[in-house]
């Protein structure tokens, strides 16, 4: 990566005046092997992109899709007769890329759900969440592998609380949720008084075998639980209504009110929670600075 003697040109970019523009004057006080870092901040002239490294602007030719803001570290390589860095910015993870993040917990679903499949049996109405539930912690008590997996799928989606929007709620596993159900998503949010409360508002969805993904709309107030079902397939949805019928929670039956069944609109083709991480900007891993 080669840093351009005339790399600062005497432009600036906008919000970034305060930013030196002088590989001579990076030069000064530094040496080889030595740590810097850097960041991305918009794109410059003829192609190349502005990276403010160590608080000098330079232009960039990117290797890779810019991300503006992402931190670069570079380590320098040299500083005569070319001022050359390397970077050596960590490669993107599940715990920094919500891409990763997104395929790892979809494989560890699957993984978990493997073993799954094997045990549940299909529940005849009321649905009966409680004694799912039970069901449920019994087969991981009995299956030491089982539990691990579960562990490793449910570790995975609390990692993706920290890429979501604070108002998209909390973001659960629930794969005991309704029989056959895979890849569950669930996130709840509890209503203030100034939002309808007391209550929840719940979106789930997840992939059944005969009515493919399948999405909930759930509002929960004392004494009224209503729901409204998107799936990408009409008739099939229609053919889970009366195992929604009614539904047991402890000592409680509810009995939810259908608002509607419609199509899965083209933005939740696959799922709330891939829609969420795609509007998260991904790391920028590359960078080349020449002359």
């Amino acid at each position: 990566m080669r840093i351009s003697g005339q790399g600062g040109g005497g432009a600036q970019t906008p919000g970034e005046g305060r930013d030196r523009s002088d590989p001579e004057a990076f030069r000064r006080g530094r040496r080889p092997g030595q740590i810097v870092r850097g960041r991305l901040v918009a794109p410059g002239p003829d192609g190349l992109y502005w990276v403010v490294v160590a608080g000098h602007k330079l232009l960039a030719s990117l290797d890779h899709e810019p991300v503006a803001g992402r931190e670069l570290v570079f380590r320098i390589e040299r500083l005569e007769p070319d001022l050359v860095l390397k970077d050596i910015t960590p490669p993107p993870t599940a715990g920094t890329d919500p891409a990763l993040l997104l395929a790892a917990l979809t494989e560890a679903r699957s993984r978990f759900e493997r073993r799954l499949s094997r045990f549940f049996p299909p529940a005849p109405p009321p649905l009966d969440l409680t004694a799912a539930r039970r069901a449920f912690a019994a087969f991981l008590a009995a299956d030491p592998a089982a539990r691990e997996d579960f562990a490793a799928a449910r570790r995975l989606m609390a990692q993706t609380r920290a890429f979501l929007p604070r108002n998209a709620g909390t973001a659960h596993y629930v794969p005991w949720m309704f029989p056959g159900l895979t890849q569950s998503e669930l996130f709840s949010v509890r209503l203030r008084p100034q939002d309808g409360g007391p209550g929840w508002s719940l979106r789930a969805c997840g992939r059944l075998e005969e009515a493919g993904l399948v999405a909930a709309i759930v509002s929960v107030r004392p004494g009224q639980v209503l729901y409204r079902l998107l799936c990408d397939k009409r008739a099939e949805a229609e053919a889970l209504l009366p195992g929604l019928g009614a539904v047991r929670f402890g000592r409680a039956t509810h009995a939810p009110a259908c608002q509607g069944v419609g199509p899965l609109p083209a933005e939740l083709a696959s799922g709330f929670l891939a829609r969420l991480l795609a509007a998260t900007a991904r790391p920028f891993t590359g960078l080349r600075l020449r002359v």
